[in-house]
Formats: C-alpha cells, sequence, structure tokens
C-alpha cells in the first residue's frame, strides 16, 4: 500500500528533476549545437510536454497526500512549483524569453521536487504513526493472555 501512495510523489520528483537537468542543460546544447534556433524550439515543445505530465501526477500526489498527512504547506509548494511550470511553458517563453522562462521553469521544478520530497515524507511518517498503536495494541493483548 505505502509504494502505491508515494508512487505519484516519486513520478513526480522523476519528472521534476529531468525537467531541471534540461532546462540546466540547455546553455550547453546552445554552445556546442549549431542549430541552436531548433534546440530552442524543441526547448519550448519539451516544456508543453512537462507541463502536460507534470499536472495529473502533482494533482494525485497532493490530493492523496494531503488527504494523510493535512500540512497546507506541501500544498503551497506544489502548487506553487506547478504554477511556475505552467505559467513558464504555455505564455511562457513569448512573455519572458527563453532566458526568463527557464528560469521560472527551474524555480517551479525545484519547488516541485522540494513539495514532492515533503509530501512523501509527511505521508510516510503519518502511515508509520498510524500503524504504532495498533502494534501496541496487538502487544498488549498478547500479553494479558
Amino acid at each position: 500500500m505505502e509504494a502505491k501512495r508515494s508512487l505519484w510523489d516519486r513520478i513526480g520528483i522523476g519528472l521534476s528533476s529531468i525537467c531541471l537537468i534540461h532546462c540546466l542543460l540547455l546553455p550547453l546544447a546552445l554552445v556546442i549545437l549549431p542549430l541552436g534556433a531548433a534546440v530552442i524550439t524543441l526547448h519550448e515543445e519539451v516544456h508543453i510536454i512537462f507541463a502536460a505530465l507534470l499536472l495529473p501526477t502533482t494533482a494525485f500526489a497532493a490530493y492523496q497526500g494531503y488527504r494523510r498527512h493535512r500540512h497546507r504547506r506541501v500544498l503551497g509548494w506544489l502548487g506553487t512549483g506547478l504554477a511556475l511550470v505552467l505559467l513558464a511553458s504555455f505564455p511562457g517563453h513569448e512573455v519572458l524569453g527563453v532566458l526568463g522562462g527557464t528560469l521560472v521553469t527551474m524555480l517551479g521544478s525545484v519547488l516541485l521536487i522540494w513539495g514532492h520530497w515533503q509530501n512523501w515524507r509527511l505521508t510516510l511518517r503519518c502511515t508509520v504513526s498510524s500503524a504504532l498503536p495498533l502494534a501496541k495494541t496487538k502487544a498488549l493483548e498478547s500479553m494479558h493472555y
């Protein structure tokens, strides 16, 4: 059961990390590759793909995690990170430019990684602490016999 609960956070951390690495490597790709314009066009399309994948992943993780731990700050980190990634993905490059959109995406990715990590950690803590009273109760019941 725990693996299912943390699956969305694991996917979210993975996608956000790949997105962050992609944005960090963009300047290197622009310098190395002679087709800079093609790289920038591909970069914008990749942002849209990441945003489309991160939207349901973050929503499922936030919903499942919040139901367990009830920490609103996690929703703030996940919501802000997702909003930044979506902003940079859709109107971002036209409004913010390539560098601005990349920086906003990187900040959003870092917030998503942090939010998913905290969501996973708090959900795990709730699972462990809710299992302890049951184990103690069974141990006490076995001692009375």
